[in-house]
């Protein structure tokens, strides 16, 4: 497929997320704001900050997602961006790069971008593995964590 301009990624991002908040930048890039809810398919578009994702997709919990129930809610995103969304990107000859956790911009494709995702995944992983928790919510993970171990052994 022929790679698509930014106006043509913008359009079609407004098509497939309705109330998601973009604009384009004198140097190509499209800004996509990431802070507020967009939903895709009944959960966030954009969630820079999932973790665990220990939440099923099932019918039980009201997010009905054909062919998926069952997986973990983390499953269905790739680096913080909902897998079907950033498959359309790629295959429009486009990539997103994190700004922060409330801002997403978006490339197009070089020669270059390549090495560029790679860096991007990397560091978007190694934030969510040395993070730092605090207070009860480390506590609670720990627990978990040891938890699954212990289920996975027996």
């Amino acid at each position: 497929m022929k790679q698509w301009s930014p106006e043509q990624i913008m359009k079609g991002l407004q098509e497939f997320v309705p109330e998601i908040d973009l604009k384009k930048y004198d140097d190509g890039s499209v800004w996509v704001g990431a802070e507020d809810a967009c939903f895709f398919k009944e959960i966030p578009a954009f969630n820079h900050n999932l973790e665990y994702g220990e939440m099923l997709v099932s019918e039980a919990t009201h997010i009905i997602i054909p062919n998926d129930i069952g997986m973990k809610v983390k499953e269905l995103y790739i680096y913080g961006i909902h897998g079907e969304i950033y498959s359309w990107l790629e295959a429009r000859g486009w990539y997103p790069q994190w700004q922060d956790p409330g801002t997403l911009l978006l490339w197009k494709c070089d020669e270059y971008s390549d090495e560029t995702i790679i860096e991007n995944l990397e560091e978007f992983q190694d934030y969510h593995d040395f993070r730092e928790n605090d207070g009860i919510e480390a506590e609670v993970l720990k627990r978990l964590n040891k938890k699954m171990q212990e289920d996975k052994l027996r």
